[in-house]
């Protein structure tokens, strides 16, 4: 298990109700910001300190419990024999206490804690709405989820027969385009599109240039942006300026000329004259008549989505409007097979929101969602939000209201890109540079780690452990699923000691919310990475694969399958965002909405026009 160690315990009589009380401000955001985050912090509490007042913390502690006694639901656990790498308390990233400026900090901070009947009911908001509370349906109660004690396998992934068709297209060497309404699997596809190409074409590393158009999906996929691939820049002179440009570069100019496949991910931000000159620049660049210099391209997104940015006084214009798009693209296809929803009403809400053409009856049902919802479990939901500095403070305030063991946890960074360019790169990865955690923080995972712990699993620290003494409790009931050779269980995990500022490296121990239980795991760095089709890291972190999870960029979100989300549709401004951060969520009973407006359900007409072109594919599973 990649960067975890697991300790199977019965939580089922152990929710702690305590939840701080939400923050009383409004706010939206982006990525975590580490000045913003701690002034946030600091506001919080001196707001407190002047009103007054405090509370008590939970009197239920996790470290109290004892482990159940051996059922019959599985063999022991075989004791195992630690790796080296885990032996060392040694971490790439620097950790530190975090250290309170002054000594008020405290007593400020203790005043944020309500009792736990108030915390469960205001827990899932994060200021004050502008819905009426009085017209609000009823609240909704989430029962707690009971422990389990199930074997964990590592995840497995199984494509649908579209799915397959699709992949097949790609490995016959056909350039297609795909897409599908949120939730289809695009990038679970397309992440093994990825790997049949490298498979493919395994004796040339530079055949496959893996890229997006954003940074943020760029490194989702391991891949650069398209801009980086092209080396183009900014992009705004004419494909023969552009040409030239790139005929200087020698690695530029070599890409151009050895690459055999393109994926172009998140198309539905690319500009169509900005695809229209890379498929010139192709051209010219490999001297062949055909677009793209008779490059394959696999290009997948979603239209319906977030739009291109429009420069100066020029009208947008998408991707398939480009002059050469329908020359390029020989099969344009449709997902339709939905797996993060199950309940075929919301799937159905959902693609009436996606296409702007709502019903009556899903207006209903969209305004009865903005009824509380009380998760037993203590946990709250994500709330998202358009803009990144909410995001940060509404953060900032949650963590300046838990008391108790905090500690701050600084990225390692490397590769070979220029300076501005390398953080410009790191800017768009998800785990920040600085990560400040507290016990009792809400948190999601980032790594996928196996079929109950995925990107985007929520949970919450109970405590802060030297792994030194965690492992006696490691080798009576935990287990590593990379440990079967003696391997360290993270590929990022410790590797040789930096400088730190604390004598002992302590780890957070998360307890996460997994489908029929719990499970508690030590969670340990792991590395993001970019690279250029030839395998040279232009950028690197290494940092726990955590984040603070009571506030989210709608923008961020993008690709996340969350269970518990809240949204204030009174914040959204762009056409997509309200389709975007409505379906990540995976069912009704886990979203909830403010403020449903069907007029903030914003569609450009030419994309609902477009999309109704497109190809489906024949189910032959079904056939």
């Amino acid at each position: 298990m990649s960067g975890l160690a697991t300790v199977k315990r019965d939580f089922s009589s152990n929710t702690d109700k305590n939840e701080p009380e939400p923050s009383s401000s409004r706010t939206t955001g982006k990525r975590m910001d580490s000045s913003a985050l701690m002034k946030a912090i600091m506001e919080g509490c001196a707001s407190r300190d002047a009103n007054g007042g405090s509370t008590s913390m939970a009197s239920a502690s996790l470290l109290s419990q004892k482990r159940p006694p051996q059922t019959a639901v599985g063999p022991p656990a075989k004791r195992r024999t630690l790796p080296d790498s885990f032996q060392s308390s040694s971490y790439r990233a620097t950790t530190t206490s975090t250290k309170p400026p002054s000594s008020s900090y405290s007593s400020q901070r203790s005043s944020a804690l309500s009792s736990s009947s108030a915390a469960n009911s205001s827990q899932t908001s994060s200021g004050p709405s502008t819905s009426s509370s009085s017209s609000r349906p009823p609240p909704l109660v989430v029962s707690a989820a009971q422990s389990s004690k199930a074997a964990v396998k590592p995840a497995t992934i199984f494509l649908s027969s579209e799915q397959k068709q699709i992949l097949q297209l790609v490995k016959d060497g056909k350039s297609i385009f795909y897409t599908g309404s949120a939730g289809t699997g695009k990038s679970v596809l397309l992440r093994e599109i990825i790997k049949a190409m490298h498979k493919k074409y395994a004796k040339s590393l530079e055949a496959v240039a893996v890229t997006a158009s954003t940074g943020i999906a760029a490194c989702n996929i391991g891949g650069i942006t398209i801009h980086s691939f092209a080396g183009i820049g900014l992009g705004i002179e004419s494909a023969e300026e552009l040409a030239t440009k790139i005929r200087k570069n020698k690695k530029s100019s070599s890409r151009w000329l050895r690459t055999k496949v393109l994926i172009i991910d998140e198309v539905s931000m690319v500009d169509g004259e900005l695809f229209d000159k890379l498929a010139r620049i192709g051209s010219i660049m490999r001297k062949r008549t055909e677009p793209f210099g008779g490059i394959q391209l696999v290009i997948t997104g979603d239209f319906f989505q977030l739009p291109p940015v429009s420069k100066g006084n020029r009208q947008m214009k998408f991707a398939f409007e480009a002059q050469l798009w329908n020359q390029v693209v020989e099969r344009k296809l449709m997902l339709t097979k939905v797996f993060r929803q199950k309940d075929q009403d919301f799937v159905d809400m959902l693609n009436e929101m996606r296409f702007g053409t709502l019903s009556q009856k899903s207006i209903q049902k969209f305004k009865a969602l903005s009824r509380d919802i009380i998760y037993e479990d203590g946990l709250g939901p994500t709330e998202l939000f358009p803009r990144r500095e909410d995001v940060d403070s509404s953060n900032g305030v949650r963590m300046s209201r838990l008391r108790g063991n905090n500690r701050t946890f600084y990225a390692k960074d490397g590769g070979n890109a220029g300076e501005d360019q390398r953080k410009r790169l790191l800017d768009n990865f998800m785990a920040p540079d600085v990560l400040y955690l507290a016990v009792d923080a809400q948190v999601m995972l980032i790594k996928n780690v196996d079929e109950t712990l995925v990107n985007g699993s929520m949970g919450r620290i109970v405590r802060f452990v030297d792994p030194q003494k965690y492992k006696d409790e490691v080798l009576e009931d935990a287990t590593f699923t990379n440990d079967k050779e003696g391997k360290p269980a993270s590929k990022g995990g410790p590797t040789k000691p930096s400088s730190s500022k604390v004598d002992v490296q302590m780890w957070p121990v998360v307890e996460f919310t997994v489908p029929g239980g719990k499970r508690e795991v030590m969670v340990m760095p792991e590395t993001w990475k970019v690279e250029l089709p030839n395998g040279e890291v232009q950028a690197s972190r290494q940092q726990l694969p955590l984040i603070l999870a009571w506030a989210m960029s709608i923008h961020k979100s993008q690709g996340q399958t969350l269970d518990r989300v809240k949204v204030d549709l009174a914040r959204v401004f762009e056409k997509g965002q309200a389709y975007v951060a409505l379906s990540r969520a995976t069912s009704l009973d886990g979203l909830q909405v403010l403020n449903f407006n069907p007029d903030k359900v914003l569609v450009h007409e030419k994309v609902r026009a477009w999309a109704r072109t497109l190809e489906t594919l024949v189910d032959k599973e079904d056939a």
